[in-house]
């Protein structure tokens, strides 16, 4: 069974290594649309009709299903993706309901890309579950497209989550919901910064388990077979990026089990 993950860059990379953990046995395909990134600044429409081509994409790929593994590209466009394929779509969106029930203090903090931090759907889910929290809805418009852009600005990304950290530290906030797929993947500086007293929250696992009830449900003669002890083969990855080869490596540097990497290539989209 092939799965395809997709998001602007390599934040999704942080779901596919979730998903691999999880289940090693599915080959996955990766999209880093990094030709349209950063999705932050692109309105709703573009991001609904890139979605769309997105999954034609993955479609030829002969995917049994697509992880939207983008924040931004969740809150905005996944509808309009869900309403052009018959394949089952698992996105993200922030994990505000763990952590408002983890928060001791009951002062959150929410970190996304701009886009998302102003979208309807992340002030639905922080109604829906804060009960008596204090909730701080924060955004960077660089850390994810530096994040993409890593090792060479590292101390550009340690200095804006200093600033971060900062402002939450002042505010007291005791557990912070990273609400984009990129910002785990430099999560032991948040960790740094903030220390132990914060929790972090993060949705891989949350998503990686959406994902198995998905495909539980749609292919469950096949997921059975996966479990058998004769087909115990490690999955197979793919790496794609819409801009070419330019930041192929850094992809693999975030790949953990980049040993079962077995094709890296540019695709058009």
């Amino acid at each position: 069974m092939k799965i395809g993950v997709m998001d602007s860059g390599a934040g999704g990379l942080t779901i596919l290594n979730a998903i691999h953990k999880k289940q090693p046995h599915l080959d996955l395909i990766y999209l880093a649309d990094d030709a349209f990134a950063p999705y932050g600044n692109k309105s709703v429409a573009q991001l609904q009709e890139r979605l769309i081509k997105v999954g034609r994409f993955f479609e030829k790929e002969n995917v049994c299903a697509i992880v939207v593994a983008c924040n931004t590209a969740t809150v905005t466009a996944i509808d309009a993706l869900r309403a052009s394929t018959s394949l089952p779509i698992i996105g993200v969106e922030p994990a505000v309901k763990p952590a408002f029930r983890l928060s001791k203090q009951r002062k959150v903090a929410v970190l996304a890309t701009p886009v998302t931090a102003e979208s309807e759907r992340l002030n639905q889910l922080i109604n829906l579950w804060k009960a008596d929290s204090q909730v701080s809805i924060m955004s960077s418009s660089t850390l994810a497209f530096d994040i993409d852009a890593w090792p060479e600005t590292e101390e550009k990304i340690k200095l804006t989550i200093q600033e971060l950290s900062q402002e939450m530290l002042a505010n007291n906030i005791d557990t912070l919901v990273l609400a984009c797929t990129h910002y785990p993947l430099v999560k032991h500086f948040f960790e740094q910064a903030l220390g132990s007293e914060c929790e972090i929250i993060e949705p891989s696992e949350g998503v990686t388990a959406q994902l198995i009830r998905r495909l539980e449900e749609s292919y469950p003669e096949k997921m059975c077979a996966l479990r058998e002890p004769n087909s115990q083969q490690e999955g197979k990855i793919e790496l794609c990026s819409s801009l070419g080869f330019k930041n192929m490596q850094r992809l693999v540097s975030w790949v953990v089990a980049s040993q079962v990497i077995i094709d890296k290539r540019h695709v058009y989209i």
